[in-house]
């Protein structure tokens, strides 16, 4: 019931959510990729394994509607909550607060990304933890396979194999039986295969913010991402909401101080030295993440928190606790605090859906509704680069990108072109387009003009006029803004 509830709270969901930057790229990487070798080649600079791209491309050898990307995404979703709702060792009030909670909801539902396929993987893991001595190939195949999803979850993947060989060399089993040796060469081909897909060529630009960077700033951001990731509370006074956390609007240096405590809870919730270690392992392994990307948004601050729930899940099967001493009275507090963690994530799970029902999450999707409805899609359609990536799926082709100076879709990631651009450069590199073409159609958050009368022509050369025709900035995601032109050859005077 739980699960066909979820599911069809997910569909609704989905229905109503616009596709946001990250989501349209890496369906276009696999939409635009006329082989599966032509899909390594262009993922090469993306930092991730190739596991969802694959997928993706698969599905796009059907179909060039992205919702089904989205209806897969769900039904992997779905296939997490029903696993972790059949095997998971938690009363079902826990259970129901977590799946309907902020991550499975929201973030790792109705965002489209390779999240979900890693949360998978390691439910899958959890769910054969329990006889590990028996099912140790698999579990290490399953921890394989979440490594090859996503960086952070090879980190977490990491820290339980890491946990499960230590308790094998302690009790002088590891060379026993076949079935372990075997199992660790799975697991260890599985992470140096992840490792050649994650590591960029040379001439990446992925890291070029990161070197500027002083050492103390380095350290700042993964500090309080277990804190973010246990106190999920968007800024809820922002339609702005996403990639937020109120606690940290309201003070930063109480943030810094709850950060630091944080990461004590652990050892309040579990009671088996071998969880406290595999968590803390874990959570050491995403301080380096955080270190070496400084990446800070919330969808990585979710991993502590999936962290801690396989903890808890793992730590029903181990064998010894601890009886005695501090440990063992600090796991006293372990239900009243993690259910009122449980609480936050589902309101905070609640108000993030409610407010993407609503609200458009970008305005991607409007204003190609808008082209579509005023005859404009068949055009040729102008951006100034990343932002034709979020119309490109809706239009199911390619856009003429200007800093590309040609028929791009998928994003670069080269910010140069984008960020140093003026209104004076985007008018010369659309009237060099429309030496070659008579009529286009601009579509980007790069206005035109700053302001302009809406359908009025204006000459921008003497051979080429552009009119305003709508601006679209009602998106949940920062800096969405759809301005659109019609632009025309100047084959007469203007009123």
């Amino acid at each position: 019931m739980l699960t066909s509830l979820y599911f069809l709270v997910s569909l609704t969901g989905i229905l109503h959510h616009e596709l946001w930057l990250d989501e349209s790229h890496h369906w276009l990487l696999a939409r635009d990729s006329v082989s599966f070798i032509d899909l390594i080649k262009n993922t090469r600079y993306e930092g991730h394994p190739i596991l969802w791209n694959t997928l993706l491309f698969i599905i796009s050898r059907f179909t060039l509607n992205p919702l089904w990307m989205q209806v897969l995404h769900i039904l992997i979703s779905t296939s997490a909550v029903y696993l972790f709702l059949r095997k998971a060792p938690f009363p079902w009030f826990f259970k129901t607060l977590f799946i309907f909670g902020y991550f499975m909801i929201f973030e790792y539902n109705l965002i489209s990304r390779n999240y979900i396929l890693g949360v998978l993987f390691l439910f899958l893991a959890c769910s054969v933890f329990k006889k590990r001595s028996r099912k140790f190939m698999l579990l290490s195949f399953y921890l394989a396979l979440a490594a090859n999803t996503h960086l952070m979850f090879g980190v977490v993947a990491i820290a339980l194999f890491v946990t499960s060989v230590m308790e094998l060399i302690q009790t002088k089993q590891i060379f026993r039986r076949p079935s372990y040796v075997v199992g660790c060469m799975i697991f260890s081909f599985g992470i140096i295969l992840a490792v050649i897909q994650i590591i960029p060529p040379h001439d990446t630009q992925f890291f070029n913010h990161v070197h500027n960077m002083k050492l103390q700033e380095k350290f700042s951001t993964g500090f309080i991402s277990l804190f973010k990731g246990l106190v999920t509370i968007p800024d809820f006074t922002s339609m702005h909401f996403w990639n937020s956390n109120i606690c940290l609007n309201w003070s930063k240096p109480l943030a810094a101080v709850l950060g630091l405590v944080s990461f004590v809870i652990p050892l309040f919730l579990f009671k088996n030295r071998k969880t406290i270690l595999f968590v803390y392992l874990g959570l050491l392994g995403t301080q380096i993440f955080f270190f070496l990307t400084q990446m800070s948004a919330t969808r990585y601050d979710g991993m502590t928190f999936i962290l801690l729930i396989m903890g808890l899940w793992i730590d029903n099967y181990q064998q010894k606790g601890l009886e005695n001493g501090l440990l063992s009275k600090l796991s006293l507090f372990k239900n009243p605090i993690f259910y009122g963690i449980l609480a936050i994530h589902f309101f905070s799970g609640v108000y993030a859906y409610a407010m993407d029902f609503r609200y458009p999450f970008t305005t991607a999707k409007a204003a190609t509704t808008y082209l579509k409805e005023n005859h404009l899609n068949g055009r040729e359609i102008i951006s100034v680069t990343c932002d034709g990536t979020l119309i490109s799926p809706y239009l199911q082709k390619k856009v003429w990108f200007l800093c590309d100076g040609g028929y791009q879709s998928y994003c670069h990631w080269d910010a140069s072109c984008a960020m140093n651009i003026s209104q004076k450069t985007i008018i010369r590199k659309i009237n060099e387009f429309m030496k070659m073409h008579d009529d286009a159609v601009y579509v980007s958050n790069y206005p035109i003009f700053e302001a302009s009368k809406q359908f009025a022509w204006k000459k921008i050369d003497p051979r080429v006029k552009v009119r305003f025709l709508k601006k679209f900035d009602s998106g949940i995601v920062r800096n969405t803004t759809s301005y659109i032109y019609e632009i025309s050859k100047n084959n007469s005077d203007l009123p």
